[in-house]
């Protein structure tokens, strides 16, 4: 009985040897070898790939959906005005493709090695700028509003990603150009926030710049169009 008790105790340390050994020869994960900044960039690239897939997918979607509405409004009593009405919703929420006249900016990080203030932070352009002429276009008239292509919605929020923009779940990179479709060059070129950033462009070397565009093109919004977060208030406040 000891001696098996003692062949038992010795083949339990072995097969444990052994797990240690099996779990120190297993290959290393190199993408757990870089720097944590580099990780998620790589995280963000796939999901951007799977985002613009389901886009595709959604864009199909809604063109099956219009067309189904289509039809039933051609056979329903009433439902052309409802159409009608839904168009013009649709319009208003961005899920419809607008061109016309507008104003098209462009921003870009500076040309300059060194800033004059001494702070590398004022050779880039920030959220915060490419927020700053989002608003003044709207202030100007703007009708559709996009970034790099990427439509304006309800739901969109321009937020600062290191040196990037993470817009509508897309990366986007420098330089950001800004289209506002219906927006007045006049009440754009007098907005407070505008003249501020053509000031700094100007001391730190950024690109700016502001162009009347006889034909500009705002497409429709593919994203997910329901919140996540809000809901609607009450009526009365309550």
């Amino acid at each position: 009985m000891p001696r098996s008790r003692l062949l038992l105790a010795m083949a339990c340390v072995l097969l444990g040897f052994i797990a240690v050994i099996a779990v120190r020869a297993r290959p290393a994960d190199p993408e757990g070898r870089l720097p944590r900044q580099y990780r998620l960039a790589a995280l963000i690239e796939r999901q951007q790939s799977s985002t613009a897939k389901l886009r595709d997918e959604v864009k199909l979607l809604r063109r099956d959906v219009a067309r189904l509405r289509a039809d039933a409004a051609g056979r329903q009593t009433g439902a052309a005005a409802r159409e009608d009405d839904l168009k013009a919703l649709s319009t208003m929420a961005g899920l419809v493709a607008v061109k016309g006249p507008g104003i098209k900016v462009t921003l870009d990080d500076s040309h300059l090695d060194e800033a004059p203030s001494g702070n590398v932070n004022d050779l880039v352009i920030h959220s915060q700028d490419v927020q700053a002429v989002v608003n003044a276009l709207w202030r100007s008239g703007a009708e559709a509003v996009v970034i790099n292509h990427q439509r304006l919605v309800g739901t969109s929020a321009v937020l600062c990603v290191g040196n990037t923009l993470l817009l509508n779940g897309t990366v986007q990179s420098p330089p950001y150009v800004i289209g506002g479709v219906g927006a007045g060059r006049d009440r754009f070129d007098a907005d407070a926030l505008v003249r501020r950033l053509k000031e700094d462009a100007k001391e730190f070397g950024l690109r700016f710049s502001v162009s009347k565009e006889e034909s500009l093109e705002a497409p429709a919004f593919a994203g997910a169009t329901s919140f996540k977060f809000a809901r609607a208030a009450a009526q009365g406040g309550k």
